[in-house]
């Protein structure tokens, strides 16, 4: 259960509404979120991207872009190591196309999942020396890659590093040439939290500094910056909510070929003016992540790489089974998930606070897949491990109140290796220290009950009523939602509920009709909660009474009443437009 909690900010909304031209629901929206000056404002929701081609106090930018320009002047060949995620494939994409327009003769090499495991590592060094590189520029990795980078300077090769990850002392690659990351103590670039994508790109526009020739590429590559930003998840604030809000514009047609014909293949351009991160976040980018999870991520960045249009529909085409074979695949390993968690529940008096789970089921590829999953219905930190060549691997997602890869950390000396963030991380080590790193994590927990009960946070009490196509269109203004930035929540008591009506092919979604306060019918969705709402509804009103919400008559002779969290939006079916409300959660 949901904990509910209205936010409350004393302010004068409606002159900052008549000020700003817009609802003053949407100024309250605002202020919830901090953003509590008219000139904070007028800033949030502004779409000027030029923060993105700034470039000036990231750490060692300059001495990398030296480095590039003499690898040119000596005639050298280079090689871009990117990772297999959709931040990597997009950062591997922006050096490529940017550092051979420079004139620098360069190929990439992503990480195999399976066999390199994340990042640069020695053997890709070695194939490197093979393949006579004298110049590495690895992107959305490499910041602790000491014994690889190492390995690479003692054969005489130049190493660039761009990534966005923490930095930890001990496996920082001092050797590198040169190391351009926000997160490092020496970064004196005002906005830190940018993707692997956005740092690659800063590189790119500090290297081609008063050169026209930037100008020919330089919105194709940003796309790529944009979308990397909303598939790894990164705070929908700064420069990077004016990014994303930016290239939401532009998706119906993006300038990269590859892109495009994704966009389209995946019915993302179709909503050409009501595209929205979710559009990224559930289908451009879990595209782009399969080839890396099932397959080798190559292909999804010579689709972007490539202008043969046969070839592009024929990888777009590879991408989109693959992802689907990943759904498949990631919902089976869901449920033996859900199955461990119900045993540990039916053994102990209730859940460990860090759930730690091994199923030799999983494919190592999606194991960060499922644990976000089991996170999000548990509301409690999880990492989850599968057999692999090297004993277990797995990734771990987190809940706002738990630093996971601070308490994986401490854990450090059972572990081969590891790395992330607040957020997320990724562990490897051998079967018999697993159960100990599972006590260790759960005796080191200082979460509190409140703390793994998760909030909904409500922006205001909102009358259907009050919803009007202006309102939806102010409130539409605060797009992207996201990380940092959620969507509007509003809530709404004593509700009556007359009909139930399930939908979509596996009837997993619902419509409710319900009566207002004012004695209105309106009709409201929940979508792919209707199981989990008939169990509700049995539980608070019996069997029969859930039979009745389906039949015909409905509920009309035994009154039901419930309130309900919410957001309204606009939908648009065959040229008629109505204004469509959508559960965010409910209670009885």
């Amino acid at each position: 259960m949901k904990q509910w909690i209205l936010t409350k900010n004393s302010a004068d909304y409606e002159s900052f509404a008549r000020e700003l031209d817009i609802d003053k629901v949407a100024v309250k929206c605002m202020m919830n979120r901090g953003v509590d000056t008219l000139e904070k404002m007028q800033n949030f929701l502004s779409d000027n991207i030029e923060d993105s081609f700034r470039y000036d106090g990231l750490p060692e930018i300059s001495e990398a872009v030296s480095i590039i320009r003499s690898a040119k002047d000596k005639n050298i060949k280079c090689r871009v190591i990117g990772d297999y995620d959709a931040d990597g494939v997009c950062s591997t994409t922006i050096l490529v196309k940017g550092l051979r327009l420079f004139g620098l003769e360069t190929d990439y090499a992503i990480p195999n999942r399976i066999t390199d495991g994340y990042g640069i590592n020695e053997g890709i060094v070695n194939k490197a020396k093979d393949d006579g590189i004298a110049l590495i520029v690895t992107c959305d990795n490499g910041i602790s890659a000491k014994e690889a980078i190492d390995k690479a300077k003692s054969y005489g090769m130049s190493v660039v590093v761009t990534d966005h990850h923490t930095v930890t002392k001990e496996v920082f690659p001092d050797s590198a040439d040169a190391c351009v990351n926000p997160r490092m103590e020496s970064n004196k670039y005002p906005f830190s939290d940018i993707c692997g994508a956005a740092c690659a790109f800063k590189l790119l526009c500090a290297l081609f500094e008063g050169d026209d020739r930037f100008d020919t590429i330089k919105y194709e590559l940003l796309e790529f910056a944009a979308i990397a930003t909303v598939t790894d998840v990164m705070p929908l604030s700064g420069e990077n909510r004016k990014l994303v809000k930016w290239v939401l514009k532009r998706l119906a047609k993006p300038e990269n070929k590859g892109l495009y014909n994704l966009s389209k293949e995946t019915k993302v351009a179709e909503k050409n003016g009501n595209i929205t991160c979710s559009d990224i976040g559930f289908q451009i980018g879990p595209c782009i992540n399969a080839t890396g999870r099932i397959d080798v991520a190559d292909r999804a960045v010579d689709l972007f790489l490539n202008e043969d249009e046969k070839v592009i529909e024929e990888i777009t085409k590879e991408l989109i089974t693959l992802n689907e074979e990943r759904k498949e695949l990631t919902d089976k390993c869901v449920k033996f998930g859900d199955e461990c968690v119900e045993k540990m529940l039916s053994e102990k008096e209730g859940l460990d606070d860090v759930l730690v789970l091994y199923l030799p089921e999983c494919h190592v590829s999606i194991c960060g897949l499922v644990a976000g999953r089991i996170k999000d219905k548990y509301y409690r930190p999880t990492l989850v491990f599968t057999d692999s060549e090297i004993g277990l691997t797995g990734s771990g997602r987190s809940i706002e109140e738990y630093d996971i890869i601070e308490e994986v950390r401490k854990c450090s000396n059972l572990l081969i290796k590891f790395g992330g963030h607040k957020a997320a991380c990724g562990a490897s080590l051998t079967k018999d220290n697993l159960e100990e790193l599972r006590q260790r994590l759960n005796d080191n927990s200082r979460m509190t009950e409140e703390d793994m009960i998760q909030k909904l946070r409500i922006d205001a009490d909102m009358p259907f009523g009050y919803v009007s196509e202006r309102v939806v269109e102010d409130l539409s203004s605060l797009e992207p939602f996201g990380t940092g930035n959620p969507t509007p929540v509003f809530a709404l008591k004593n509700l009556r509920i007359l009909y139930g009506r399930k939908i979509g092919e596996e009837k997993n979604h619902l419509i409710l009709s319900v009566i207002d306060s004012s004695k209105e019918l309106r009709s409201l969705k929940l979508w792919r909660r209707a199981e989990e709402f008939d169990e509700a509804f049995k539980n608070e009103f019996g069997e029969e009474a859930l039979e009745q919400l389906y039949e015909r008559d409905g509920l009309k002779g035994n009154p039901v009443y419930m309130t309900v969290s919410y957001y309204p939006g606009i939908n648009v079916y065959r040229d008629r437009r109505n204004i469509e409300f959508t559960i965010k959660d409910y209670k009885f």
